[in-house]
């Protein structure tokens, strides 16, 4: 665990304590601006699809990728969003431990990062999705052979997800989640181009107490053997039962 960020790690983010470490001299992790090449993702799905014994290349990376997100997300967000922090998160300055299994385990960062100053939404949230997500999703889409819009999705819906869990935190107010409230309400970015983070799920009144969790796009993780479908997966069960008939 980073020391800084040690009241982050309570409620609702209790169990992200160990997913963002400081990095090690010597080093003990892969070298993200390495892993994330072409070439070493390639094999490294290559060696990935032989131990699921499984030839759905772009199901298996949709899914590795959202386990990626799921590790650095909550806690990147918290440290962002609850105590103005921005944590360097370039490849050339994050290492990656992964388990046995070759699943995620934390991000290493070389440093416990700056105060963020008065700044916009966008803004704050640049050296996550411009040093960080961009070229991670470049490679994501390169390598297995999809559409960009499939990884963005899976990036967005944990940024929406963990938004509503920051939400609950006891360090929170009422303004502290409105940052990441505007990137997910914007279908733009400042500059024009379009905001890939943009409206990543939606709700659906079911006539229960709680509206039903929708994504936007599909993450298809349902084509792995043994996987199923995500609790918040668009298909309908007409759909489902065609898919499995």
């Amino acid at each position: 665990m980073i020391p800084s960020l040690a009241p982050l790690f309570t409620g609702p983010l209790a169990a992200f304590e160990e997913k963002l470490q400081l990095r090690s001299h010597p080093r003990t992790d892969l070298q993200a601006a390495v892993f994330f090449q072409h070439e070493t993702f390639s094999a490294f799905v290559d060696d990935l699809l032989a131990r699921y014994k499984t030839d759905e290349r772009l199901a298996l990376v949709s899914l590795w990728s959202k386990w990626y997100f799921s590790t650095f997300l909550a806690p990147v967000m918290a440290a962002n969003l609850l105590q103005q922090r921005d944590l360097p998160l370039a490849l050339a300055d994050v290492g990656l431990k992964l388990g046995d299994d070759a699943r995620p385990q934390a991000l290493h960062l070389r440093d416990d990062g700056q105060i963020l100053l008065q700044c916009t939404a966008f803004e704050r949230f640049h050296t996550l999705v411009e040093c960080h997500l961009e070229p991670v999703i470049e490679i994501l889409a390169s390598v297995s052979r999809a559409s960009p819009r499939l990884f963005w999705s899976n990036a967005a819906n944990t940024f929406e997800f963990v938004t509503t869990r920051i939400e609950l935190h006891p360090l929170a107010d009422a303004f502290s989640t409105l940052p990441a409230r505007e990137i997910l309400t914007a279908r733009l970015r400042p500059e024009g181009r379009r905001n890939p983070l943009f409206a990543p799920v939606r709700y659906q009144d079911i006539g229960e107490d709680e509206p039903q969790r929708l994504r936007r796009i599909c993450c298809i993780r349902y084509r792995l053997p043994g996987v199923g479908y995500c609790s918040s997966c668009p298909l309908d069960e007409s759909k489902r039962q065609d898919q499995h008939g």
